[in-house]
C-alpha cells in the first residue's frame, strides 16, 4: 500500500465526526473484498422479506449475519442478477431489502430491542419510538382535538355569566367607601375577563384562531419531519463509518505485510533500525485511529437506537440503502417540482405569515393615525422588513433546491465514472492474477492489486450512497418542503 494513501487515511480518521454531521466525504471505502470467500455465500439464501421480518416485533429470531468485525455490504451488487429496490416518489419502496442477515447475538430480543434496522422502516421506527416525535405527535393531536363549535358556545356561556355577575355586583348597595372600592375592583376584573373572552370569540368568528392553530400544527409537523430527516442523515453517516472501518482494517493488513517485509530487510541489513521503528509507529497510529473510529461508530449507533426507541446497547445492524433507478432520476423536473416544494415549505409559510401580519398591522395603523405620524412610518418599515425577509427566504429556498437538483445529476455522472474505473480495475486484477498463477508475480503484489480493486469498488459504493443521499434531499424538499443542507451527500 502506498504511503501517501495511508497518510491520507490517517488524516481522515483523525477528522471523524461525532455523529451530528454527515459522515466522511472521501471517495472510496467499501467493505473488505469477498473474492476469496465465495463458498459461504452459497449457503445464504437471499430473501426478499428479510428486512421486514428482522424488524417485526413478532419474530423471535432472525437469519444469521456476518460478525460485526466485518463491514456489511452498503448496497446490493449491481448487475442483471440483482433486484434493485426503487424508491417511488411517495416514499414506498418497490420491494424490501433482500439477503440481509443477522448474527445470533444480534437477534431481536424484545418489543423495544431492535438490533436490525432497514432503511425502509426508519421513518416508522422514528415516529413510533422517538420521544421527541411522540411529544410532537401528542401536541398535534391536542390541536386536532379542538372543537371550535363547542369552544364558541362555551365562551358565549361564560360571557353571559360574567355579564350577569357584573350586573349583580353593580346592584349591591355600598355602605362605606372601602366597600365601594372593593365593588369597583371586582366589577373591573369581571369586565377585563369579559373583554378577553370577547376578543377570543371575535377571533373564532373571523377564523383567526383557527388559522393560528393550523399554523402551529404545521410547525409541529415540520419539526416531526426534521426529526426523521436527522435520523436519515445519521443512517447515512453510520454506513459510511462502517465502510471507512473496513478500509482502515484493510490498510492495517497491508501495513502488516509491509512491516514483515521491512523486518526481513532489517535482518538482512538493508534498512536501519530507525526506519523499521517508523513503520511500527505508523502501524500503532493506524490501529489507534481504527479504535477511535469504532468508538465513534458505537456512539452513532447508540444515538440511532435512541431515535428509534430501542435498547441502548450500541449493537445495531443497518440494512443496505435501496438502489435508485435511472428512470426515477430522469423523472425529476425542476420547475414543477420547485413549485410543489415551495407550497409545502414551512419556512416560506412562516415568512409569508409574518409578512401578512405586518401588512395587517400597517393597514390598521394607517386607519388609526394620520398618514405622516411616526406610528405609520414605523409600521411601514416593519412591513418592508418582513417583505425583504420573505424574499430572502424564498431566494434561499430556490438556491438550495437548485443545488439539490444539480447534485443528483452530478452524482449520477460520478457513479458512471466510478463504474467505468471499476471495470478497468477488474480487468487489471484478472491479468495480475493470471501472472501470479504462472509464477510471474509475487503474492504481495497480487494482494496490493486486490486492495486497489477493492478501492475501486469502494468508489462505486460511495458514489451510489452519495447519489441516494442527494436524491433523498430532493425527495424531502418536493414532498414535504423540508430543505436540509445537512442531508446532502457533499
Amino acid at each position: 500500500m502506498k504511503k501517501q494513501w495511508i497518510a491520507l487515511l490517517l488524516t481522515l480518521a483523525l477528522a471523524l465526526p461525532l455523529c451530528v454531521i454527515p459522515a466522511l466525504a472521501q471517495p472510496g471505502p467499501e467493505p473488505p473484498p469477498q473474492a476469496k470467500t465465495e463458498e459461504p455465500r452459497q449457503d445464504a439464501e437471499p430473501s426478499g422479506d428479510a428486512g421486514d421480518s428482522a424488524g417485526d416485533a413478532g419474530e423471535p429470531e432472525a437469519p444469521e449475519a456476518p460478525e460485526e468485525t466485518e463491514a456489511p455490504d452498503a448496497l446490493p451488487p449491481a448487475g442483471p442478477s440483482s433486484s434493485p429496490i426503487v424508491v417511488r416518489p411517495d416514499g414506498t419502496p418497490e420491494a424490501s431489502a433482500g439477503g440481509s442477515t443477522m448474527d445470533d447475538e444480534l437477534a431481536f430480543t424484545g418489543e423495544d430491542d431492535f438490533r436490525y434496522l432497514a432503511f425502509e422502516d426508519l421513518r416508522d421506527r422514528v415516529l413510533e419510538g422517538s420521544l421527541t416525535a411522540k411529544m410532537l405527535q401528542e401536541s398535534i393531536a391536542s390541536i386536532d382535538a379542538m372543537d371550535y363549535t363547542d369552544m364558541y358556545q362555551s365562551l358565549n356561556a361564560q360571557m353571559t355569566s360574567l355579564e350577569a355577575a357584573q350586573m349583580m355586583y353593580a346592584q349591591i348597595p355600598v355602605a362605606s367607601e372601602m366597600e365601594g372600592a372593593m365593588q369597583g375592583y371586582i366589577i373591573s376584573n369581571l369586565a377585563s375577563s369579559y373583554a378577553s373572552l370577547s376578543a377570543t370569540v371575535s377571533d373564532l368568528a373571523s377564523g383567526k384562531l383557527q388559522k393560528d392553530s393550523a399554523a402551529a400544527r404545521k410547525q409541529l409537523k415540520n419539526a416531526q419531519d426534521l426529526t426523521v430527516v436527522g435520523a436519515e442523515s445519521l443512517y447515512f453517516a453510520i454506513l459510511e463509518l462502517e465502510q471507512t472501518k473496513g478500509t482502515l482494517q484493510r490498510n492495517l493488513t497491508a501495513l502488516d505485510r509491509s512491516l514483515k517485509e521491512m523486518e526481513l530487510r532489517y535482518e538482512l541489513g538493508q534498512v536501519s533500525a530507525l526506519t523499521l521503528e517508523q513503520v511500527r509507529n505508523g502501524r500503532a497510529a493506524l490501529q489507534s485511529n481504527l479504535s477511535t473510529l469504532e468508538m465513534n461508530l458505537r456512539r452513532c449507533k447508540l444515538q440511532m437506537q435512541s431515535m428509534i426507541g430501542a435498547s441502548l446497547n450500541g449493537s445495531l445492524v443497518l440494512g443496505p440503502l435501496p438502489a435508485l433507478s435511472q428512470g426515477l432520476v430522469d423523472s425529476m423536473d425542476y420547475k414543477p417540482d420547485l413549485s410543489e416544494a415551495k407550497t409545502r415549505s414551512y419556512d416560506l409559510f412562516a415568512a409569508k405569515k409574518k409578512l401578512d401580519e405586518a401588512d395587517d398591522s400597517y393597514e390598521d395603523t394607517r386607519e388609526s393615525y394620520a398618514q405622516n405620524t411616526y406610528n405609520v412610518r414605523s409600521a411601514r418599515h416593519t412591513y418592508e422588513a418582513a417583505l425583504y425577509e420573505y424574499k430572502m427566504a424564498e431566494q434561499s429556498f430556490e438556491m438550495n433546491f437548485r443545488n439539490a437538483f444539480d447534485s443528483v445529476k452530478d452524482y449520477q455522472q460520478v457513479l458512471n465514472s466510478a463504474q467505468t474505473s471499476l471495470a478497468f480495475q477488474e480487468s487489471t486484477y484478472a491479468s495480475m492474477e493470471l501472472k501470479y498463477r504462472q509464477g510471474n508475480l509475487s503474492r504481495n503484489a497480487l494482494l496490493d492489486a486486490e486492495d486497489e480493486l477493492t478501492e475501486a469498488k469502494d468508489a462505486v459504493e460511495t458514489a451510489r450512497r452519495n447519489l441516494f443521499t442527494a436524491y433523498r434531499t430532493y425527495y424531502w424538499a418536493v414532498n414535504y418542503g423540508v430543505m436540509s443542507s445537512g442531508q446532502s451527500g457533499t
